[in-house]
């Protein structure tokens, strides 16, 4: 860090991608400043308090297994926790926990104030300083200026940020939070294209108006189920039920009724595009008519208090439709609405602006992560914050980035969906986006992520002896499984001459079943079992990784003119040149590019001479 620097690294915005690059960087070595408009609403869970789920469970993992936090926070707060598509097989399976909101905000808080080379101030930064294409420093709307040769920006939805309901409208990140008007415009002013996105929250109820004896209840796990490989397996508190109401005709047609006092729709205030896959109740009503119900999820937001989340009824509809809205679901005849529902609109910038290793193309050391990239979730948020804090301080310390690969991890599928195909909604990871997702488990997160936390110094020494402790012990169960016989222990039937493993391939049999011939506590049998009745789908994976390797390797020349390339069909010219892919396997995920595109990229690629290939990035 120079002299002339106030920080190593400096991180703009306190949410979930914030907190992950701050820890990041700091824990790699890099003096780190965390810069946010209210220190106090660090990690707040603005819209459900939840972490995981589909998918997203598996990017927690992920985090953790790398050394990231917020596995570790949710297992600290977690009121509410289960796994879901238990019955859809090991591949898709995946944990979700519910968090005290209060208490979640300030076990993040604690683990940022408690990190000596973390650093927080309060301020809006309004400008980044640039000279000579590298990042210099970040100017606040108070005037103040600080320093640093990598600044990592996770402004979530601030940038240009405005809320809705009904008629009432005003800038804002968040409800009572004010946005980033002046860095939407600077960033403009550097060349970024900006484009309007927009997301939303439910109405808050009270606990004490619900009934509950008319709703079907949810109940936790009865055992604990910790996100992070680091927490020892117990309960933080009370765990408590959530709940599963539906709408009926009389909600449909409120909606339907007020569609005029809407700001999506009849007052078309709202021009960003909404997420998919988490749609309003509007959008519900609106684009699902045929649908004569919805789920609605009925959740507890904290042990102190009661405040109720109501999941699936996002609106952005006055507070008074909302309200009679509220009291035709099952349950909620005489419900106290705490605050009501709104929608907030914000500027994004297009990830294919940013390189793999979440540095942007146009300045040098400048990094974007979160919603500012297009996503949606805090666990999107919190893979792309730890991607970039490593690699923020891997450019102070002069070392190549680290870049993950979409066959290595879920967080490799989610920067290669990013930075080469582009968002034109918020973006949600889905396990049907990974191609390779029998390798990419929630139980093996450790096993593909971990030597590689612990050799860019993010794992410390302690917790990577434990996972080396723990991959021996499967190793050497496995081993047994494969040469033990079931003898007298043999379940289902089975003779006494099978060995576990081949037990374990038959479907009926469990792993609670060869437990104890196998002479495993629960956890490592179940992993023995996962790994053996697997092994046959992942060995197919890892032939089709082994034979798309070449072109992921194979390095697209930056001066590449594409115009010039008659052979190439022209959107293959236009998109290869707005994107600028860094691999032949890049290339060929753009959407567009035909086979006979890649196949002619391909020739003209080697034929200059020999094509680069990368190499993985030293530790």
């Amino acid at each position: 860090m120079s002299r002339n620097s106030d920080a190593a690294v400096i991180v703009v915005g306190g949410g979930h991608a914030g907190v992950e690059a701050a820890l990041a960087a700091a824990r790699m070595g890099c003096e780190t400043l965390v810069i946010t408009g209210d220190p106090d609403r660090i990690c707040t869970l603005p819209c459900n308090p939840s972490i995981g789920g589909s998918a997203k469970g598996q990017l927690v993992r992920e985090i953790d297994a790398l050394g990231g936090e917020m596995g570790r926070l949710i297992d600290r707060t977690e009121l509410h926790v289960r796994f879901l598509n238990e019955s859809k097989g090991p591949s898709v399976r995946a944990l979700r926990a519910q968090a005290d909101k209060a208490g979640y905000a300030r076990a993040a808080l604690d683990v940022l104030l408690a990190e000596p080379r973390v650093h927080i101030a309060s301020g809006f930064v309004e400008r980044i300083i640039v000279e000579h294409g590298d990042v210099r420093a970040v100017a606040c709307a108070d005037g103040r200026v600080f320093r640093a040769p990598s600044v990592v920006l996770a402004t979530g939805t601030f940038l240009g940020g405005r809320i809705y309901r009904g008629e009432f409208s005003e800038s804002a990140g968040r409800l009572g939070e004010a946005p980033a008007l002046g860095l939407a415009d600077d960033l403009r002013g550097h060349g970024f294209p900006t484009a309007r996105l927009k997301t939303g929250t439910p109405p808050r109820v009270d606990r004490k108006s619900l009934d509950f004896s008319v709703m079907s209840a949810q109940e936790p796990s009865p055992v604990p189920l910790p996100f992070s490989y680091r927490s020892v397996p117990c309960f933080p508190g009370p765990q408590l039920p959530c709940y599963i109401v539906q709408t009926s005709e009389a909600t449909h047609k409120l909606v339907r009724d007020n569609l005029h006092r809407s700001p999506l729709y009849g007052l078309d205030l709202i021009r960003g595009i909404g997420p998919r896959y988490c749609p309003s109740i509007e959008d519900k009503v609106v684009k699902f008519a045929h649908n004569p119900t919805h789920l609605v999820f009925v959740e507890p937001e904290g042990w102190e208090t009661d405040s109720t989340y109501v999941g699936g009824f996002s609106t952005s509809l006055p507070a008074d439709v909302q309200l009679e809205m509220l009291r035709t679901l099952p349950g909620f005849e005489a419900v106290q609405m705490l605050r009501p529902g709104y929608a907030v609109e914000y500027d994004h910038v297009p990830p294919t602006e940013l390189w793999p290793s979440f540095e942007t193309r146009r300045v040098a050391g400048l990094f974007f992560c979160g919603q500012l990239n297009g996503t949606s979730g805090y666990e999107e948020a919190a893979a792309q914050g730890i991607v970039a804090g490593i690699n923020a301080a891997r450019r102070v310390q002069g070392r190549e980035p680290v870049l993950f690969a979409r066959s290595e991890s879920y967080i490799g599928v989610l920067i290669d969906d990013l930075v080469t195909k582009g968002v034109d909604e918020p973006y949600r990871m889905l396990t049907s986006r990974a191609e390779h997702r029998v390798l990419l488990r929630h139980d093996n997160a450790d096993l593909r992520l971990s030597p590689l936390g612990h050799a860019i110094g993010l794992l410390p020494d302690e917790d990577f002896e434990d996972f080396v402790g723990r991959r021996e012990r499967l190793e050497s169960a496995l081993a047994r499984a494969r040469t033990a016989r079931l003898g007298d222990a043999a379940p289902n039937g089975l003779p006494a001459w099978m060995t576990v493993a081949a037990a374990l391939r038959r479907p009926e049999v469990a792993h609670t079943d060869v437990a104890q011939t196998l002479g495993a506590e629960e956890p490592l049998a179940e992993r023995v079992a996962i790994e053996i009745k697997l092994e046959g789908y992942v060995q197919r994976q890892r032939d089709a990784v082994d034979h798309a390797s070449r072109n992921e390797k194979t390095l697209l020349p930056d001066d590449l003119r594409y115009n010039e390339i008659s052979a190439l069909s022209r959107e293959a010219r236009d998109k290869l040149t707005r994107y600028r892919p860094r691999s032949l396997g890049a290339a060929s995920r753009i959407p567009g590019m035909s086979p006979a595109d890649v196949a002619v990229l391909s020739v003209i690629v080697h034929r200059k001479g020999g094509a680069r290939h990368s190499e993985p990035a030293p530790a």
